[in-house]
């Protein structure tokens, strides 16, 4: 992915966060889920429901799992579009 994909994809996900986890959360490319309080087990379910929504992703209880960052978010996002 090009750096301007990358920005447009890193603020639509910002967007599907503050839906799932509310208007004060803040990510970047090296947020992690321990570094966010507000993402805990039922935000993260929050989360991949939006994902699924959003991006059409149907996705396996081991990758849920795995999503446990942003840069793992966006590689399955990716992932799911080649």
């Amino acid at each position: 992915m090009d750096v301007q994909h990358n920005d447009q994809q890193l603020d639509k996900l910002q967007d599907i966060f503050r839906q799932a986890m509310g208007d004060s959360v803040r990510i970047n490319l090296d947020t992690r889920k321990n570094m966010v309080p507000e993402w805990d087990s039922i935000n993260h379910l929050n989360l991949i429901v939006e994902l699924e929504s959003t991006y059409q992703l149907g996705l396996s209880m081991e990758e849920i799992e795995k999503m446990d960052s942003v840069k793992s978010i966006l590689e399955r996002i990716r992932d799911s579009r080649n």
